[in-house]
C-alpha cells in the first residue's frame, strides 16, 4: 500500500484539521437540524474536541490497517469504522453517549466452537442497546428489532461487486438467471423438483413488484412463469454481469440499510473472528483454504477506499451519509 494512497483516504477532512473550521462546520450542521442558536453554538464548541479526536482515532487506526497484514487488519479497520461513526453521530445526537449501555457494540455473534463452520453462513445478531441500533437509528433512521439475525453472504449481497464475486467462486449457476419479458419471466438455475424454491422465487418476484399468474412450464432446472406486467425499473433491482440479469438470494433484505452500517456488521464479524478465533483465522489467512478466503480476503481489501468514500458527502457538502 503506497503512502499517497493511505493519504488519499482522508484527504477530504484536511480543512477540518483546523479546530476552528471544524467547529463551524458542527454549528451549522446543528443549525441545519433546527438547533437554536444558542445550542448550535453550545454544542459544536462542546463537542469540536471529541469529533477531533474520534476522526484522529478513526483515521489513525484505518491508515495502519490498510498497512497490517491480513491477521490483524479486521480488528483495526472495526475500531477505526467505529470512531468514524462515533464522530458523525455527534451531529445528529450532541450529547452522545447520554448512558453507558450505548458504548457496547450493540451487535453480537455465535461461538464459533463446532466442526464445518462456514464464515458466509455464519449470522450477526441485533441486540436491544448500544451503539449498532443507536447510530443506525439516529444517523440512518432505521430501527432494528432485538434479536434481528443477518446472515454474512445476505450482507455481502449488498453490493453488486461482491454478487460478482460470488459467482466467480460457485459459478454461473450459483444464482438464478431471470429472463425477463412481456407477459412471461423465464428463472433458470432452479430445481423445479423442490416446491420451496419456487416459492421463495414466486415471493422475491413480487417483491420486485412482478406479479406472478402461474407456472406455464418447467424443465430440469427452470420455470417458466405468466405474469400481468413488468416493472420499469425491474432491471435496476437485479444483478447484471455482461447482458445476463441475476437474482441474489437476499433480494431486497438490505435494501433498507445503509452502506456503512453493513460494513459495521462485517467488520465486527472479522473482528471477532480475528480476536477469539485464532486458530480458525490463522489457519484461514496463511493456508488460504476454502472459498472463505476469497470473500475475506477480497473484502478487506476492497473496503480500504470504499468506507472512506462514504464519508465524503458530509464534509464535501453535507450531504446525508445514506
Amino acid at each position: 500500500m503506497k503512502q499517497n494512497d493511505l493519504h488519499n483516504y482522508f484527504s477530504y477532512y484536511a480543512p477540518y484539521e483546523a479546530q476552528n473550521v471544524l467547529q463551524r462546520k458542527l454549528e451549522k450542521e446543528y443549525l441545519a437540524r433546527s438547533a437554536s442558536t444558542h445550542d448550535a453554538l453550545q454544542w459544536s464548541y462542546r463537542n469540536t474536541p471529541a469529533f477531533h479526536y474520534e476522526w484522529l482515532l478513526g483515521r489513525t487506526y484505518w491508515t495502519e490497517g490498510a498497512q497490517s497484514s491480513l491477521l490483524t487488519r479486521p480488528l483495526l479497520l472495526f475500531y477505526g469504522l467505529t470512531h468514524l461513526l462515533k464522530g458523525i453521530l455527534l451531529t445528529e445526537d450532541p450529547h452522545y453517549p447520554a448512558a453507558a449501555d450505548m458504548l457496547a457494540h450493540g451487535v453480537t455473534t455465535r461461538k464459533k466452537k463446532r466442526k464445518q463452520f462456514t464464515f458466509m453462513e455464519d449470522e450477526v445478531k441485533i441486540q436491544k442497546q448500544g451503539f449498532f441500533p443507536h447510530f443506525s437509528s439516529r444517523m440512518f433512521h432505521v430501527k432494528h428489532s432485538a434479536g434481528e439475525k443477518w446472515k454474512i453472504n445476505h450482507l455481502f449481497f449488498k453490493w453488486d461487486t461482491m454478487v460478482h464475486l460470488y459467482l466467480d467462486v460457485y459459478g454461473e449457476k450459483a444464482l438464478p438467471r431471470v429472463q425477463p419479458a412481456c407477459a412471461n419471466l423465464t428463472v433458470e438455475h432452479v430445481s423445479p423438483a423442490k416446491e420451496q424454491s419456487i416459492s421463495l422465487i414466486q415471493k422475491q418476484l413480487e417483491q420486485l413488484g412482478i406479479e406472478v399468474e402461474g407456472i406455464k412450464k418447467r424443465t430440469a432446472d427452470s420455470v417458466l412463469f405468466s405474469i400481468k406486467r413488468l416493472p420499469d425499473n425491474v432491471h435496476s433491482q437485479l444483478v447484471q454481469r455482461g447482458s445476463n440479469y441475476y437474482m441474489p438470494p437476499s433480494l431486497l433484505d438490505t435494501a433498507k440499510m445503509a452502506p456503512l452500517c453493513v460494513h459495521y456488521l462485517l467488520l465486527y464479524e472479522l473482528s471477532m473472528l480475528c480476536r477469539y478465533e485464532g486458530e480458525w483465522w490463522g489457519d484461514l489467512c496463511t493456508q488460504r483454504q476454502g472459498e472463505d478466503y476469497a470473500f475475506i480476503h477480497f473484502y478487506l481489501e476492497w473496503v480500504l477506499a470504499e468506507v472512506p468514500r462514504q464519508f465524503t458527502g458530509f464534509f464535501s457538502s453535507g450531504e446525508s451519509l445514506q
